[in-house]
């Protein structure tokens, strides 16, 4: 296992939708609502336009064809003015669906064909007398639909302006076509006309006023909509806002454990997106969380342990998800990454274990020392003596080298107990690092292991190189030894970052067993058949007083020790 621990991070930003704001025109444009809800009041308006012009001038047009002597030519215009209707029906439509024009200003245009269509129609069935006066009043009621109260008056003043002056035109038989028998509208008199008109435009203003009211209403429920649509763009932006800006991962599930949500920082913290995340079971992206779901009480706390290169330690809180309704929709999981905390944990917890046992050593030591050194003078007075048989003189020989191999190992727990003094100065730990691999490079030890690295030069601390130098060599030898029993490659890495240096030595041995990682530093622990137990904790010791720390990250395809020093004299 060789890895390069270094991360990325990414931003992103999501867009809310916006609300329409309203233009000029001679005929009011609604104030501020979303385009869709334009399209659909248009979309109606013409369709029930489609159905009136079908209904009332179809039946007018069967009505003329059955008739005795039907007139042809009033006969041949009604059903022009009917294609030409559906055909403009045709087109507005093709129109609205493409949205190529602005919703609105088809809903003028369509406005203004109704009145043509309407004057015209009125004008060959009877001007005044006609039956389709009433087709005036759906524009004027269509108008405070789609335009509200000045639409209504707009078009409420066109319609009687236009019904006035047909009106006129059919009483003065300016029109050569033929009428119904039944309708001649230049043999009113006048007073008649005037009261027909009247009785006609008194309808219209009725309807106009009516429109007018329907208009406001209508006007005052679209400006409250708009209102809270915003309030609620606004409220909806914060929430995400807030939701983003959480440095805490958050996480929404239903009650049968599927995720809904997921916010940014969840994203960054378990390592995968959103967007795969939605809808999976949340077990797949937190291995384990359904067992903390089964302890009683609604709202939990608990460290959660989620494997992985390197392994993720997060800590937990879930809550019940209610609505306004006091209902459960599923729960609400927020969790904070806390490896990095439980890694300096330990390592203060492995530092003052280290220090206590380094004071028994000490104190051990220098009292085995003193007697040590009396045992093995007396030795060599013994083997001295005449008296002294070879016999004698060869077992004498084997204690003499027992108490050296006995000196050694009370130096090497002096060495760790009680170091020498740091001689810290500038130096480059990528050639450090180098001349290590160069001597190892020699090593009988290392004759079967392909030793590769990527080292960068330079990389400036402050510290005792040759500590630093007893550091990597150990560490080396160490992965040296593991490779041998794996594939038998070991990787060397130095690089910096943030103003810290990292050494990374790993191996594709067998990793370290679980129930060994935290012990490996202690004093005396080894899997080796030789050695005393003490290389890695001198490490340790080293380490932890230039300031930095050291890190294991193993599994069953290899171990990698990180060595983080930072790259300043440590403050004292």
């Amino acid at each position: 296992m060789i890895a390069n621990p270094r991360t990325r991070t990414r931003d992103r930003t999501k867009p809310i939708p916006g609300v329409a704001t309203p233009g000029d025109s001679l005929i009011q444009r609604p104030p501020p609502v979303a385009s869709a809800d334009v399209m659909r009041r248009v979309g109606r308006m013409l369709l029930l336009r489609t159905l009136v012009i079908t209904v009332v001038m179809g039946l007018s047009v069967w009505l003329l064809s059955i008739a005795d002597q039907p007139p042809r030519a009033v006969l041949y215009v009604q059903s022009a003015l009917i294609a030409m209707t559906y055909l403009t029906s045709v087109v507005f439509g093709v129109l609205l669906r493409r949205r190529r024009l602005d919703p609105l200003a088809i809903a003028r245009a369509m406005q203004a064909s109704d009145l043509a269509v309407t004057s015209l129609f009125v004008l060959i069935s009877g001007g005044a007398q006609s039956p389709y006066v009433f087709l005036y009043a759906f524009s004027i009621v269509g108008a405070g639909v789609l335009f509200y109260r000045r639409g209504a008056v707009v078009v409420s003043l066109v319609a009687i302006g236009a019904l006035v002056l047909v009106s006129v035109l059919a009483w003065l038989d300016t029109i050569p076509i033929e009428m119904p028998a039944q309708v001649h509208p230049w043999d009113l008199a006048w007073t008649e006309l005037a009261r027909t008109l009247g009785i006609d435009f008194a309808a219209l203003v009725g309807v106009g006023a009516l429109a007018y009211i329907f208009g406001d209403q209508l006007e005052r429920q679209v400006e409250t909509l708009a209102t809270t649509r915003r309030a609620a763009a606004d409220l909806l932006s914060l929430h995400q806002d807030i939701v983003r800006s959480l440095s805490s991962g958050l996480v929404t599930i239903s009650p049968d454990g599927t995720i809904l949500t997921m916010n940014q920082s969840a994203s960054d913290i378990l390592r995968v997106l959103a967007v795969d995340a939605t809808a999976r079971p949340i077990d797949t992206v937190m291995p384990g969380f359904s067992a903390l779901l089964a302890e009683p009480g609604e709202r939990r706390r608990a460290d959660l342990v989620i494997p992985g290169v390197p392994e993720l330690v997060i800590g937990v809180t879930v809550s019940l998800l209610r609505d306004v309704h006091d209902q459960v929709l599923g729960r609400v999981i927020n969790f904070q990454d806390l490896t990095e905390l439980r890694r300096l944990e330990a390592h203060i917890h492995r530092a003052e274990r280290l220090a206590t046992v380094g004071q028994l050593a000490a104190g051990v030591a220098h009292e085995i020392r003193n007697p040590l050194a009396s045992i093995s003078g007396s030795i060599e007075l013994l083997r001295a003596t005449p008296q002294a048989s070879e016999d004698d003189r060869a077992l004498m020989a084997i204690v003499h080298r027992e108490i050296q191999r006995l000196n050694h190992l009370i130096g090497d727990l002096l060495d760790y107990a009680n170091p020498r003094s740091k001689l810290a100065i500038d130096f480059d730990v990528g050639e450090l690092v180098a001349e290590v691999l160069q001597v190892a490079a020699g090593d009988k030890a290392f004759a079967e292991v392909d030793v590769t690295n990527e080292l960068e030069r330079p990389c400036r601390m402050h510290g005792d190189p040759a500590k630093i130098r007893q550091v990597v060599w150990n560490l080396l030898r160490n992965a040296g030894d593991a490779a041998m029993a794996g594939g038998k490659h070991v990787r060397v890495e130095v690089f910096a970052a943030d103003a810290v240096a990292t050494i990374a030595i790993g191996d594709d041995g067998p990793g370290i067993p679980a129930d060994q990682v935290s012990r490996i530093f202690d004093p005396f622990f080894t899997t080796k058949r030789t050695g005393t137990g003490l290389g890695l904790a001198t490490c340790h010791a080293i380490v932890a007083e230039h300031g930095g720390r050291i890190d294991v990250e193993t599994d069953a395809t290899g171990t990698q020790l990180l060595v983080r020093l930072p790259t300043t004299a440590p403050e004292a």
